[in-house]
């Protein structure tokens, strides 16, 4: 491709226009919101005022005040407007309980009598058949999971990786995107559209099943989906290009992780980001839980040359802490994990280099997850990735997520993303020592090697 960064801070990162579709948009296109209330108000008020189209792709939806409002908004501009309104959701989590977001859906269908609704269940491929029932409920859920958080309303859409529920419109921190730009909608419709094809469906009181999914065609239809946008967009970059009076100064990369259908975009561009930093430049990293692939510890203690910050959940903070049964563990679980990580970096010789810090506020929970880069020398981020993504196992070979790395020359997003990077560290202390102090129990300990790649 023709089109290159031309800054001395992002020239190193021009290999990503292989990677993926660029879509480049002015910075004035890019809000980033930092309060769940104000996540809440905004999908509450795009969702009322949307004209042509509705597109969710979401864990689940709560069955709170809170969501049954979002949702009669929804459908009542869907029946006004006649607008599509899409929804995915896993089918797992959807229709767990008695009272679920299929049953919530169902309420309303029957209630607005509209026809211009679809909800789609995913079920990963590896829980189909007798596997479905073979598991008890929550605990099916550990094998996969359809996990990506898009909210759309016409040509805009939020990047998030909060799910459509009560506790993440309350204190539950996480991260909010919202960009307007058409194509890049489009894009992510595409994804929905094709991910809605091969899930169950709702029809009625009835759910319907799809035809037996083949992984290698449905791998195909992704691959050939994002090579399609990758042409597209290289041609309208080549336009831009020609155009003395553009003025794009940010461009968005989406990235897609399916470990089901063996798509590694987002961990293979992730991991192109985090060796590409160059030496005094700084990486602050966050996940709700912390869970690090091998490739990952590798990439960050022996290819990575910038400082590293990593931000997770204090066990306070940590959205499972009180859960029964063995969820209960999780949130220690997490600091065994981050104990041995820390022994890695002592081996590494990375102490200098490698912080690890925890967020805990009280009453809240935190699942932020992405990155920020801050080039040598600068104040503030050049880029960031933000979505669903965690950083972690289950991300990267059980679930479905979408992120989107965003790389910028504009000094107002610059400064945007800093006060929003730095408004989640407000809360944060560097606690290693007291993550290495920290009694894990003796079954946490016993089993958390087993099962470390279902967290």
């Amino acid at each position: 491709m023709s089109f290159r960064f031309k800054s001395k801070e992002l020239q190193h990162f021009n290999w990503i226009f292989g990677n993926a579709p660029c879509f480049p948009v002015h910075s004035s296109k890019i809000s980033i919101i930092t309060e769940p209330n104000k996540f809440y108000e905004t999908l509450y008020e795009k969702f009322k005022d949307a004209k042509r189209r509705i597109s969710i792709a979401s864990l689940y939806i709560g069955t709170g005040e809170l969501e049954k409002d979002l949702l009669k908004v929804m459908m009542t501009n869907a029946k006004q407007q006649q607008l599509s309104l899409k929804i995915l959701l896993d089918y797992q989590r959807g229709t767990r309980g008695e009272v679920n977001s299929k049953t919530l859906f169902e309420s309303f269908i029957d209630k607005e009598s509209i026809d211009n609704c679809k909800l789609s269940l995913y079920q990963t491929p590896k829980l189909q058949g007798s596997w479905s029932k073979a598991l008890p409920s929550r605990y099916n859920e550990i094998i996969g999971l359809q996990h990506m958080k898009l909210y759309i309303a016409d040509d805009i859409v939020i990047l998030s990786g909060a799910n459509c529920s009560n506790d993440y419109f309350g204190q539950r921190q996480d991260r909010y995107i919202q960009i307007e730009d058409k194509d890049l909608v489009n894009f992510y419709c595409d994804v929905i559209d094709a991910l809605s094809d091969i899930s169950k469906q709702l029809a009625g009181d009835k759910i319907v099943a799809p035809k037996e999914i083949c992984r290698k065609e449905f791998e195909g239809r992704i691959t050939d989906l994002i090579e399609k946008w990758k042409l597209l967009q290289a041609e309208k970059l080549s336009v831009l290009g020609n155009d003395s009076k553009n003025e794009t100064n940010t461009w968005i990369f989406p990235l897609l992780q399916m470990g089901d259908f063996n798509i590694t975009q987002d961990e293979d561009t992730t991991c192109n980001i985090l060796t590409s930093g160059l030496k005094g430049s700084y990486f602050r990293l966050a996940t709700g839980y912390f869970n690090l692939t091998e490739k990952y510890e590798k990439v960050l203690l022996k290819d990575c040359k910038a400082n590293i910050s990593l931000l997770m959940a204090h066990p306070n903070a940590n959205g499972f802490l009180g859960a029964s049964g063995p969820a209960g563990g999780i949130p220690y679980a997490y600091s065994l994990i981050a104990k041995k990580f820390w022994q890695k970096v002592v081996d590494y010789n990375q102490i200098s280099r490698v912080r690890i810090l925890e967020y805990e506020r009280p009453g809240w929970t935190f699942h932020a997850k992405g990155l920020w880069y801050y080039p040598p020398g600068s104040e503030v981020p050049w880029a960031c990735v933000v979505g669903s993504a965690n950083l972690g196992e289950r991300s990267v070979r059980r679930d479905l997520e979408a992120q989107a790395a965003i790389f910028t020359e504009s000094p107002d997003l610059q400064k945007k993303l800093h006060e929003e990077c730095t408004k989640l560290h407000d809360y944060s202390t560097e606690s290693i020592e007291d993550i290495l102090q920290r009694n894990i129990p003796l079954w946490v300990q016993a089993t958390v090697g087993l099962f470390r790649t279902y967290f």
